[in-house]
This record gives structure tokens, sequence and C-alpha cells, in this order.
């Protein structure tokens, strides 16, 4: 089957220069705060590291988000991300990251 030019366009996106462009700055005391309020004991505390890599997984659930996107709209022969593309990516992101 012939692939499709779009298809070709996909394989060219690089994601050093999208994760370049990703602007995420994800502060630790919000993370921290969002997490505090899911805690069901008080007695629950969230050290430094614990806090640490839970921000660098958000950092990289947003990096593949864009990745995602990205390809989208490629897919689509659009030349920005719009919302709908992440609509779109966003069922096969929350089975690949649970």
């Amino acid at each position: 089957m012939a692939r499709n030019s779009n298809e070709n366009e996909n394989e060219n996106i690089d994601p050093a220069s999208v994760k370049a462009n990703v602007k995420s700055t994800l502060k630790q005391e919000v993370i921290k705060e969002l997490l505090n309020g899911s805690f069901h004991d008080n007695k629950t505390k969230l050290g430094n590291d614990a806090l640490s890599l839970v921000v660098e997984v958000a950092k990289c659930l947003v990096t593949e988000t864009c990745l995602r996107a990205s390809s989208q709209a490629l897919l689509e022969s659009c030349e920005k991300v719009d919302i709908e593309h992440i609509e779109k990516c966003l069922p096969q992101l929350m089975l690949d990251f649970p």
C-alpha cells in the first residue's frame, strides 16, 4: 500500500526541536499541593526526592503530549497545533500513562 505524503512528513518530526519549543514550567509547590490534596491520611508526607520524580514524570507527559499532537497536526496537514489535536491524542495517552 502506498504511503501518504503526510505520513512521510510525520517521520521527520525532530523530538529535540519539539522539546526545545515546549515551555513546561511545572512548579514543585503546585504538584505538591495537588498530591497532598489527594492523600486520605493527614500523616502521609511527600519527600523531596519523590516530589522531584513526580515533577519529571509530569514534564515527560507534557513533552510526549506535544510530540503526539504535532504528529497529529502533520497528519492533518495543519501548520499549527490546536486543542483538537491534543484531544485526539488523549485516549492513547491515558492508556500509555495510567
